[in-house]
C-alpha cells in the first residue's frame, strides 16, 4: 500500500525528498505478543546518503524458533542490547521529515514499529510511506520472483546476509535508487507525475486513511465496532497500522493491542 496524507505536496520533485528505508527483524509474527529484536534505517536526500542506523534490541522476551531460523538472531546476542525504549529518541530523529520506504512495510514492520514507540512513550509515525515491493510491480513488470533479494539480483545490486535489518534497508533503498533512475530517464518528475503513471497504486483505503488523518491530530480515534463475538461496542483507540483491511490500534476498552476489521468499523469519530 502507499500511504501519502491529505496535505502532501503532490508537485513536489521526487529526487530532492528525504528518504528512508527501514526494516525490522522480531521475535515473532504476533502483532499483539512479539517485539523487535533488530532495527536497520538507511536515510538518503537529494542522491546522497544522510546516515544508516542499526541495533540489535533486547526484546525482554525469547525469540521463537521460526523466527530464529530466519534471522539468525539468538537470544544470547541480545541479552546485553538496549531495549527499544534506549533507541527510540534515535529512530524518531532519524525519521523525521522522512518518507519512509519499505518492502512489504504495512506487511508487519509499521505495525510493529509504532506499537515499541508507543511502548516507550512516544508517538506513532505517521510519515508518507512508499512500498517499494508494490511500486516494484509497475516499475519491473516481468521479473519472475518478487522477493528483496531477487529483485535486488536482477537490477545488479550485490546481496549481502538477507533477513538482516540494516543489509534489508540497504537493499531497499538501493532498489528505490533504480526506481529514481528509471523515472528521470521516463521524464518522471513529480509524486503527482507518478500517481498519474500508476506508479503509486494501490492507495489505503478511504476508511483506513480517514482513521490515519484523524490520528494525526490527537493521537486518538473513537470508532463503533460490529465485533463477530461481543457485538456493537464503542472504543477509543490509538492507530498504529493499516494491514489491507486490518487496522493495528491500542484499544482502550480492551486495555490492550488489537487488531480491528476495518469492514466491522461503522462510525469514525475523533476524539476532542
Amino acid at each position: 500500500m502507499i500511504y501519502l496524507p491529505d496535505e502532501f505536496p503532490e508537485n513536489d520533485s521526487i529526487y530532492s525528498k528525504k528518504y528512508a528505508a527501514i526494516d525490522l527483524e522480531t521475535t515473532g509474527l504476533s502483532f499483539r505478543n512479539d517485539r523487535i529484536v533488530e532495527i536497520g534505517i538507511v536515510v538518503w536526500k537529494s542522491g546522497e546518503k544522510v546516515k544508516e542506523f542499526s541495533s540489535l534490541i533486547n526484546p525482554e522476551r525469547p525469540i521463537s524458533k521460526n523466527s530464529y531460523r530466519v534471522h539468525g538472531i539468538a537470544d544470547r546476542m541480545v541479552t546485553n542490547s538496549p531495549t527499544f525504549s534506549e533507541i527510540a529518541d534515535t529512530v524518531v530523529d532519524l525519521l523525521k521529515g522522512t518518507i519512509l520506504l519499505g518492502y512489504n512495510i504495512f506487511a508487519a514492520d509499521l505495525a510493529f514499529l509504532n506499537k515499541e514507540l508507543r511502548q516507550a512513550g512516544r508517538k506513532p509515525i505517521f510519515n508518507p510511506i512508499i512500498d517499494t515491493y508494490l511500486v516494484s510491480r509497475k516499475c519491473f513488470p516481468n521479473l519472475k520472483s518478487r522477493s528483496l533479494s531477487s529483485v535486488a539480483e536482477s537490477l545488479g545490486i550485490k546481496v549481502g546476509t538477507v533477513h538482516r535489518a540494516l543489509e534489508d534497508a540497504r537493499l531497499t533503498m538501493k532498489i528505490w535508487l533504480r526506481m529514481l533512475d528509471k523515472f528521470k530517464a521516463l521524464g518522471i518528475k513529480t509524486f503527482h507525475d507518478l500517481k498519474e503513471l500508476g506508479y503509486l497504486n494501490g492507495r489505503i483505503k478511504r476508511k483506513a486513511r480517514e482513521i490515519l488523518e484523524l490520528a494525526k491530530v490527537s493521537g486518538y480515534v473513537r470508532i463503533v465496532y460490529q465485533s463477530p463475538y461481543s457485538g456493537r461496542t464503542e472504543r477509543v483507540i490509538e492507530p498504529l497500522s493499516i494491514r489491507g483491511n486490518k487496522l493495528d490500534a491500542y484499544c482502550y476498552l480492551r486495555e490492550d493491542f488489537r487488531t480491528f476489521e476495518l469492514s466491522r468499523i461503522v462510525e469514525i469519530k475523533g476524539v476532542g
